[in-house]
């Protein structure tokens, strides 16, 4: 698998499909992040599913109220994270193509690209094997739908071994520029 290192998501822009791995540390930064994406997806005709924290989502909302019009605004699609990876009682991936119908409220359009972004947390360490599971999925999803996915993780929640594992899953790598 190839390998990309990408400093920041601006840089993203040229990318129409792939796996991401976006580590932060900063939470302006992060909502920042987000945001350029939705933005980046704007200007390529794709709509953008954020799979995304209930304390995080109103700083990224309130941001792109600022930012876009209200017809932009309904290419944006919220997921809660919990309700999304925990919807079968224990940690695993959701297929966002299946959910597509109900996300836009058969306003979707099956042609139009898309593109997604995730924040994913987990309960406790012992998910942590279903998680890497689950990102093995994700990237076959990724590839098969032709996808542009980021999934990004809290680098303080992430321990080194974990990091690692979690590359290897993702054949492009994001995280904050120090």
């Amino acid at each position: 698998m190839k390998q990309i290192e990408v400093q920041e998501v601006t840089n993203l822009r040229s990318l129409s499909k792939g796996h991401v791995a976006y580590f932060f540390t900063d939470q302006e930064k992060y909502v920042s992040n987000v945001v350029d994406y939705v933005i980046a997806g704007l200007r390529q005709d794709e709509c953008t599913i954020i799979v995304e924290s209930d304390r995080m989502a109103p700083m990224i909302v309130l941001k792109l109220a600022q930012l876009l019009t209200v017809p932009e605004l309904d290419q944006v699609r919220f997921l809660n994270n919990f309700e999304f990876y925990y919807a079968h009682g224990d940690f695993r991936i959701n297929s966002i193509p299946d959910l597509l119908p109900t996300l836009f409220k058969g306003e979707f359009d099956p042609d139009m690209g898309y593109r997604t972004w995730a924040h994913i947390e987990w309960r406790d360490e012992s998910e942590v094997s279903k998680l890497l599971h689950s990102e093995q999925q994700a990237d076959f999803i990724v590839e098969q739908e032709n996808l542009l996915s980021v999934c990004a993780y809290d680098s303080r929640l992430v321990s080194g071994d974990f990091r690692q594992r979690l590359l290897a899953s993702h054949p492009i790598h994001l995280h904050d520029k120090d």
